[in-house]
């Protein structure tokens, strides 16, 4: 829509008429406010407007609602698909703070979808800066919430794969996400899925993030969580791409637009994986695109390395890792969160699992024992089902013995609202996770959330299922509302490498 300025000119030309002049103030939010990175002294809150306009977030404390903060007005442009990427910099670390979106001096103000029946009218706006708590009299790392999935496909008239009826729904389950109010969303993978039209041109790949971000049940969850995301093939291209897709140039600047993770890969090496730490978490973000080759390829008789990762990447992991684990009075953590779009432990006849990149995955793994990396757990999507991965080593690739007994899981997460695998493959490293059943794995559309609690020294992460409607998947036979079972808490102390 548009709106008219009625000028009058008598004041300034002594004449006695006015001309209605347009002006382009109406624009309106497209999408968002999505709330990305949060660090104790910023946080980026993110705008997509339908046409150019200048856009700014009014900030403040709940208790103090007269001294407002303002961001940098940002200029919305359609070459870069009409985002801004709005920067509070006047925050304190662990503070919350309510605010406002303004596009061209008008507060517009996101209402929650018509239809949802629990919540009506405006949805409240809130962020907080990251809580800090080393060198502090408690020196006690805050409890957190952290919810995650992989697999989001949204419908659109004309743009279905046709092959499979009714491919994406039940997106009421960002809503129930919404509804658990986590501090942060960890998005796995596969997160618009693009499609034949899309792939090709820059006006496809923006069509196609720009309208999965748009999806009305998306509007709380995105707008009071902090989210961070990975990619996997359908947000870099066609079906299992990688190095050799001619278009990833444009789908990695997409990227950069449409998520607002903290960093995208480093100066000396290209990319979109990324890190950032929270309480006692480090989380570590891969891309297993950029540098991936395709699986068939033989490595002989050129000695072509095959890459799933890439070696420089992987060391950009271990070398972090290590660091971290070495300055614990920088970043020290308690888990070690490493995220990928494909499974990390599972043996199953599937081509885009890691670890059919036998060299490399050897590789990282060895290094993450010889380091004595503490506190590892994988992070995957991608299977269009759940299931939870264990490994104990007690050798490396070759066969040499390490001092020990090196506890590793895979907790695989999938789909949000894709198709349901309902015949996973066979995985010799999957745990029963419903012993009183014959299933040990969850084939409907469900999300998880990790519960990091605890003191100290006896830090815990549990981690709850849950279906579309936010009913507890993984509960406890027999225990209490909300309690899962002992398998799903898992204490930092028993992720360390257990001397024998």
């Amino acid at each position: 829509m548009r709106i008219s300025k009625i000028i009058s000119l008598s004041g300034l030309l002594g004449i006695g008429f006015i001309i209605v002049t347009p002006i382009l103030s109406a624009a309106w939010i497209k999408s968002g406010p999505m709330l990305g990175y949060s660090e104790m002294e910023e946080v980026l809150i993110w705008v997509q407007t339908d046409e150019p306009a200048a856009v700014e977030v009014h900030y403040w404390k709940p208790d103090q609602p007269e001294n407002i903060r303002k961001t940098k007005p940002i200029l919305t442009l359609s070459e870069n698909a009409f985002i801004a990427k709005c920067i509070a910099d006047d925050v304190h670390e662990g503070d919350v703070y309510d605010y406002a979106v303004f596009v061209d001096g008008e507060e517009i103000t996101p209402q929650f979808r018509e239809g949802y029946g629990k919540k009506t009218g405006s949805i409240p706006l809130r962020f907080q800066a990251k809580k800090r708590w080393r060198d502090t009299p408690e020196n006690q790392p805050p409890d957190f919430t952290v919810a995650l999935g992989s697999c989001s496909f949204v419908t659109e008239d004309g743009y279905n794969w046709g092959y499979v009826p009714a491919y994406g729904g039940d997106y009421e389950i960002f809503e129930s996400i919404y509804e658990k109010h986590p501090d942060l969303m960890l998005w796995l993978g596969d997160n618009i899925y693009l499609r034949e039209a899309d792939w090709a041109t820059r006006t496809g790949v923006f069509h196609r993030n720009g309208h999965t971000r748009a999806l009305p049940h998306m509007r709380a969850l995105l707008a009071n969580t902090h989210n961070y995301a990975i990619w996997d093939d359908h947000d870099y291209g066609p079906d299992n791409a990688g190095a050799e897709f001619f278009n990833r140039a444009i789908t990695t600047e997409a990227y950069k637009l449409f998520w607002g993770n903290p960093t995208y890969g480093m100066p000396e090496l290209p990319g979109v994986f990324s890190f950032f730490n929270w309480g006692d978490v480090n989380f570590y973000l891969l891309d297993n695109r950029t540098f991936r080759t395709y699986e068939d390829v033989e490595t002989e008789p050129f000695g072509r390395p095959k890459n799933h990762f890439g070696k420089q990447q992987v060391d950009w992991l271990i070398d972090t890792l290590r660091y971290n684990q070495s300055h614990m009075n920088y970043q020290p953590s308690s888990f070690n969160i490493i995220m990928g779009g494909n499974q990390f432990l599972s043996d199953a006849p599937n081509h885009e699992i890691f670890r059919q990149y036998s060299e490399e995955w050897n590789y990282l793994m060895d290094q993450i024992m010889a380091n004595h990396i503490d506190g590892v757990i994988f992070l995957s999507g991608d299977m269009h089902f759940t299931e939870l991965s264990r490994e104990t080593r007690t050798s490396d690739s070759r066969g040499d013995e390490i001092k020990g007994q090196y506890p590793f899981y895979d907790l695989t997460i999938s789909p949000l609202t894709s198709r349901v695998n309902s015949a996973p493959p066979d995985n010799s490293h999957r745990v029963d996770i419903f012993p009183d059943t014959d299933k040990d794995y969850i084939t409907q559309r469900n999300f998880a959330v990790l519960e990091f609690t605890g003191k100290m020294g006896d830090r815990v992460m549990t981690v709850k299922i849950y279906d579309t409607d936010g009913k507890l998947l993984n509960g406890k036979a027999g225990g209490k509302e909300n309690e899962v079972a002992d398998l799903w808490n898992f204490r930092a102390r028993d992720l360390q490498i257990q001397q024998r």
